[in-house]
């Protein structure tokens, strides 16, 4: 988009799978529990989603399975189980 199209660009590059289902069709090896929280106000948790993809992703993860989020107040928390795919 251009300078005034209204869109921001993003790069879907480094976000990396996070699903609430411990079911893959690959074999993983769980790399352990990842916790994300913050205390941003607003009623979209795809920053969350982010957030755990990326700090996953510092560990070295593929994958973040079985994602649980809660919104409690102002607070939002979002964990999961950072896997690595074999």
């Amino acid at each position: 988009m251009g300078i005034f199209g209204g869109k921001k660009e993003t790069s879907n590059e480094s976000r990396i799978l996070v699903i609430t289902s411990d079911h893959l069709n690959r074999d993983y090896e769980p790399l352990g529990t990842v916790i994300v929280t913050s205390a941003k106000v607003t009623n979209d948790f795809n920053f969350i989603v982010d957030l755990i993809g990326e700090k996953a992703k510092e560990q070295g993860a593929d994958a973040v399975i079985c994602f649980r989020y809660n919104l409690n107040g102002a607070l939002h928390t979002g964990y999961g189980t950072a896997v690595k795919f074999k």
